[in-house]
């Protein structure tokens, strides 16, 4: 079966509506605007993002739930995140990381997505090593624009870096 992100969407949705909580407010939560929110609820979404991810916690969702409702299950429900506590950070920051990275990952700008992709390994094979990939957006200043824009970059330079990996 197919993932069904329409369905997903809606069910997003429905679990925002039932808390009583409006779509400006999750938005603001999660630190993505309103039509990135609003895309992710009429299904024009085509993976599982931290957007998403965090969505389903503050709705109250388990983890599994967003893998169920796309085959077509229903969600597990856990208590629904207050409006007063923190969104919990999307990327998690391990002490080993070198002082650069932490600071970009420290920036205060919002990530749109992220990816880890199977380095090449000798004769085609998949390496034992990853590349783990983290785009971030320009901050609370970027335009709904800006941040599509952002992201389809993105997504020809993650294609791009993916085609390398097969030659």
């Amino acid at each position: 079966m197919d993932r069904d992100w329409a369905r997903l969407g809606s069910a997003l949705r429905a679990a925002r509506k039932d808390l009583g909580l409006g779509q400006k407010e999750v938005a603001e939560r999660i630190g993505v605007s309103r039509n990135a929110l609003r895309n992710t609820e009429i299904g024009e979404i085509s993976r599982v993002t931290p957007t998403v991810r965090e969505y389903a916690r503050i709705v109250g969702w388990t983890e599994a739930s967003i893998d169920a409702v796309l085959h077509g299950g229903e969600p597990t429900r856990e208590a629904a995140v207050p409006p007063d506590e923190p969104v919990t950070a999307l990327v998690d920051t391990p002490e080993d990381l070198p002082v650069r990275i932490k600071a970009a990952l420290a920036d205060g700008r919002p990530v749109l997505d992220t990816a880890v992709i199977n380095l090449p390994g000798e004769d085609g094979e998949d390496s034992e090593a990853q590349m783990v990939i983290i785009v971030k957006g320009r901050g609370g200043d970027a335009t709904p624009e800006q941040i599509q824009k952002a992201l389809l970059q993105w997504e020809k330079t993650e294609a791009q870096i993916r085609r390398s990996g097969k030659e």
